[in-house]
């Protein structure tokens, strides 16, 4: 009975201390009771990407512990710091601002999991032989501030010690974990060891004038790099900007600022997404000029990409808004779902991605070792199969919605202006495209021959290249469409023009490069009307009779009237079957007759 007894009082106790602590959660401001939140957590921001405390590059010194660097060490006034063997170790969450000059030695953050670091530079040069100048070895997140007028210089050794390398230490700025850079001081970093800047986790940087050498990647994270209102020169020997996290996509995220990236390989370069919401990029690139594993999706500011082999590569580009210029080799724009066939990215046959090795052994030209390059076994089929059926799956297409495109391919050689594996969909915006109107140069390229679509709906475009093998937009357009083809190039810088029947100027571009080819539409155009297409001094009256036409001449034919939106001749160019296997003929053969009305082989094959 006594025992029943005790068991009603306890839950009468429960019951009470419940109800105290309900009242004291509701109303425990107005009794006097604080409530500890995370002044850096992202709900106390209006940025989905960055908290309060990223944005802030001022704070009240006034209670900061000061270390200033003598050159072998510094003087510290304040708790949460100490020196050994020359450099700095910060222990405890909190402000801290340094000054001076450390000859050989670095700073580190080492404080709890749960710490808060602020660290203000004012004034600091730190150079360090062996290991990264300023390291994060543990703490929830630092912040870096650069304080108002501050130049900050950063210098790294060309070996780090065997300490360094065993924790993973590969920049002159390293994090293990999150780290923000803000204020409107300078920050110099002149790395000679693998990267400039280089996190664990995230890196934000919202401030400050960087400047970031490096013999590797400039600027690299793990998870997330997401950048607004800093000026930023980024200069990689391999990639500019990178993230690296496969298992999570680690991205980027551009809202404002100024980005100037030079580098070796890609500008810019995400296992994860790609996104520019502002700001002003410009980039001269060895390998691809913005490359993401996923997306990339550009809704506002200016993207100059001045050199590169591949302008923005992705499985989905999307582009709503902004201004973009792309100088390139190879593509322009290339959605390459799946690129491990012998014939390019869209499947066993000729369309998508073409260039690169796979587009040498098609056309059987040698190495440079004078020895043609042995193709995939075709019939190990099982791996090719499965690449094939696993490309098919995933999505990729390029979208335009909005803003302004112009992309120019001076002296490519097979190379495409918009190049999907997928589909092109183009519902606003203005494009210009020009590439050299000779070398299998195609200035809009889609996976037709594997279903995939390219329609319009809305905006301008002039698409400029090679009539060979030219394509033109689907039927099932919204919004008409010529693709108008000439048997002699025309020159580069020749004026292309449409007229309408009052000979009003609906489009007109002096076109960058030679020609054979014009992909043209606009709004104003609609079927049954009749246009002048006018090229150089030469002028064609054309009637639409069709969502999507398509006139003039091609390879010393004339087509006349509406033709079929690809050229109807193709030529694959095998030297005997020691290259290419009967099997690889004849599913080239198969995938071509998809796409043409009729086909020759030369020379003819055993």
């Amino acid at each position: 009975m006594s025992t029943h007894k005790n068991v009603d009082r306890i839950c009468v106790v429960i019951v009470v201390i419940s109800l105290i602590l309900t009242v004291l959660f509701m109303n425990g401001e107005s009794l006097g009771i604080i409530k500890i939140v995370d002044e850096d957590a992202e709900q106390n921001s209006d940025s989905v990407y960055f908290t309060s405390n990223d944005l802030s590059g001022s704070w009240d010194t006034s209670g900061a512990v000061t270390i200033t660097l003598d050159g072998d060490g510094a003087e510290i006034s304040g708790n949460g710091a100490y020196v050994i063997d020359g450099n700095v170790v910060i222990t405890n969450a909190g402000h801290y601002v340094v000054s001076g000059k450390l000859s050989d030695g670095y700073i580190s953050v080492d404080a709890y999991d749960s710490s808060k670091v602020w660290i203000l530079l004012d004034g600091v040069e730190i150079n360090c032989s062996d290991n990264a100048c300023i390291r994060v070895d543990q703490a929830d997140k630092v912040f870096l501030t650069l304080a108002e007028g501050s130049q900050n210089i950063l210098t790294g050794g060309s070996a780090y010690s065997d300490e360094a390398l065993s924790d993973g230490t590969d920049g002159t700025v390293y994090a293990h974990d999150d780290l923000t850079i803000n204020g409107s001081g300078s920050l110099t970093v002149n790395s000679q060891y693998e990267h400039g800047i280089s996190a664990n986790d995230d890196l934000v940087i919202t401030g400050g004038t960087i400047t970031v050498t490096a013999p590797s990647d400039a600027i690299r994270a793990n998870d997330s790099i997401r950048i607004c209102g800093a000026r930023i020169t980024a200069e990689g020997g391999d990639d500019g900007i990178v993230t690296t996290n496969a298992v999570e996509n680690g991205y980027l995220y551009v809202e404002s600022g100024t980005l100037k990236i030079t580098a070796g390989g890609d500008g810019i370069h995400t296992t994860g997404d790609i996104e520019t919401a502002g700001g002003d990029i410009t980039i001269s690139a060895g390998d691809d000029g913005v490359h993401s594993d996923t997306s990339v999706r550009v809704s506002a500011g200016t993207l100059l990409i001045e050199e590169c082999s591949e302008g923005i590569e992705a499985l989905t580009i999307d582009v709503s808004g902004g201004d973009i210029t792309v100088y390139a080799e190879d593509d322009g724009f290339n959605a390459n779902g799946g690129s491990g066939d012998a014939f390019g990215g869209g499947g066993p046959g000729f369309g998508g991605h073409r260039g690169g090795e796979s587009s040498e052994a098609v056309s059987g030209t040698e190495s440079e070792s004078g020895e043609m390059p042995v193709p995939p076994d075709m019939d190990s089929s099982e791996e090719n199969a499965q690449s094939t059926s696993d490309s098919a799956d995933e999505e990729t297409y390029i979208s335009i919605s909005g803003g302004t495109i112009s992309i120019i391919i001076e002296n490519g050689r097979d190379a495409d202006g918009l190049d999907s594996n997928g589909d092109i969909l183009i519902s606003g915006g203005t494009i210009l495209i020009s590439l050299p109107g000779s070398s299998g140069n195609c200035a809009v390229d889609y996976a037709s021959e594997n279903g995939g679509t390219a329609s319009i709906s809305g905006g301008t475009i002039i698409a400029c290249g090679d009539s060979s093998m030219a394509e033109g937009f689907d039927a099932s357009s919204a919004q008409a469409s010529v693709l108008y083809n000439i048997s002699t190039a025309a020159e580069a810088g020749t004026t292309l023009s449409l007229k309408d029947a009052e000979g009003n100027v609906l489009l007109t571009w002096d076109v960058p490069c030679s020609f054979s080819s014009a992909l043209i539409s606009c709004p104003q155009m609609q079927v049954g009307s009749t246009y002048k297409v006018v090229i150089g001094e030469s002028e064609e009256e054309i009637t639409l009779e069709e969502v999507s036409s398509s006139f003039g001449e091609v390879q010393g034919g004339m087509f006349g009237g509406n033709m079929d939106n690809k050229s109807t001749k193709l030529e694959c160019h095998f030297s005997t079957s020691k290259y290419l296997s009967s099997t690889m003929l004849q599913t080239a053969i198969v995938s071509a007759s998809n796409m043409v009305d009729s086909y020759s082989v030369l020379p003819p094959f055993k």
